[in-house]
């Protein structure tokens, strides 16, 4: 009888570790993607700005952190900003460099 007691203890323990590290990780990745969009709002809203004070869209990421004070964490992000022309909005794709 005691050792079903601790047996049935140590699997509810075990549940409870996975139950938790789902959770964590369900929230990591929820954080990540509130994270990767709002960076996205603020790179086209940045170039938006930029095009209403000074006429042109920027060349690049760089101009808009130098100019506008547009953070991007380039550790953690690889951004690609592909400009056409100055008087169109240019391709902005956001990817999460591998972490691990």
């Amino acid at each position: 009888m005691k050792n079903n007691f601790k047996f049935i203890s140590v699997i509810i323990i075990i549940m409870l570790i996975v139950y938790m590290y789902v959770a964590v990780d369900n929230a990591k990745r929820k954080s990540d993607e509130e994270n990767y969009k709002i960076l996205s709002d603020a790179i086209i809203r940045s170039a938006v700005q930029c095009y209403a004070i000074e006429g042109f869209y920027p060349p690049d990421i760089e101009y808009l952190e130098n100019n506008y004070g547009l953070l991007v964490d380039h550790n953690k992000y690889f951004v690609s900003y592909n400009v056409f022309a100055s008087n169109i909005i240019p391709e902005v794709q956001i990817f999460l460099k591998n972490l691990d």
